[in-house]
C-alpha cells in the first residue's frame, strides 16, 4: 500500500477495564480525531438483519422492544468461547469495513481509534503506531464494579475472553500503565505525545487487507 496523504494511525487497546477509553479521551482533548470500534459495533447491533441472524442463534431472549440488548447478549457470548465467535463473525468484518472507509475519506493529519481486540483481530499492522493500556486485575475487577456494577464471575468472563496483557505488551509499540493516579497516566501520556510528533510514518496494509 503507498502511504502519501494519509493520516498518521494510532490504534489504541488494552484488556477489558484497564483504561484505555481514559487515553483515548484523553487525545480528544489534546484535539486528536478519535474513533470507538465499540461504538461501530453498536451501531451495526441495530441493523435489522444483525437483529434477526442474532435472534435466530441465540433466541428472543436477547431481545428487548425488538432491539438487542447488548447486557443480555453479552451473558450469553462471553460464556461461550463458540458463541463469542459466532458474534465476532458477524461484526468484525462490517466494523473493518466502516474503520477502513473512515481512514480513506479522513484529511487529518492524525487519526485515532480505540480497539479493544486490536491483537485478538492481527490488525496491528493497519497503524503506525499501537498503544497497550494495561492494569492490574485487581484494579480491572474493582473499575469495573464501580463502573459497570458487574460480578466478579462478570468481569473474569470478560477478561479470560481477551489476548492475556503479557501478550498484549509484546506485541504493542508502546505499553502504558494505568495502576496509579489519574495525573501520573496524564504524566505518561505527555510524555508519550511528544515522542509522536517526531514519529514517521510505517508501510502499513489496509485493514481490510488483513
Amino acid at each position: 500500500m503507498k502511504q502519501h496523504k494519509r493520516p498518521f494511525l494510532i490504534a489504541i487497546t488494552g484488556s477489558f477495564a484497564s483504561g484505555k477509553t481514559l487515553v483515548s479521551k484523553w487525545f480528544e482533548e489534546k484535539g486528536f480525531t478519535v474513533h470507538y470500534t465499540d461504538k461501530l459495533g453498536h451501531a451495526i447491533l441495530q441493523d435489522e438483519k444483525v437483529i434477526y441472524i442474532l435472534a435466530e442463534k441465540f433466541g428472543n431472549e436477547i431481545l428487548e422492544n425488538g432491539a438487542i440488548s447488548r447486557i443480555k447478549l453479552g451473558e450469553i457470548v462471553f460464556d461461550s468461547t463458540e458463541n463469542l465467535k459466532f458474534l465476532n463473525s458477524i461484526l468484525h468484518p462490517q466494523i473493518r469495513s466502516k474503520t477502513q472507509a473512515i481512514i480513506d475519506s479522513s484529511r487529518e493529519d492524525y487519526l485515532v481509534f480505540e480497539i479493544p481486540l486490536l491483537f485478538e483481530n492481527k490488525l496491528q499492522n493497519a497503524f503506525d503506531l499501537t498503544i497497550n493500556v494495561s492494569a492490574s486485575k485487581e484494579n480491572q475487577i474493582s473499575r469495573s464494579q464501580k463502573r459497570d456494577k458487574m460480578k466478579i464471575t462478570q468481569i473474569e468472563q470478560r477478561i479470560k475472553s481477551q489476548m492475556s496483557d503479557y501478550d498484549k505488551q509484546k506485541l504493542a509499540d508502546i505499553n502504558i500503565e494505568n495502576n496509579g493516579s489519574i495525573n501520573e497516566l496524564y504524566s505518561r501520556l505527555e510524555n508519550l505525545l511528544s515522542l509522536i510528533k517526531r514519529m514517521g510514518k510505517k508501510d502499513i496494509r489496509k485493514i481490510i487487507e488483513l
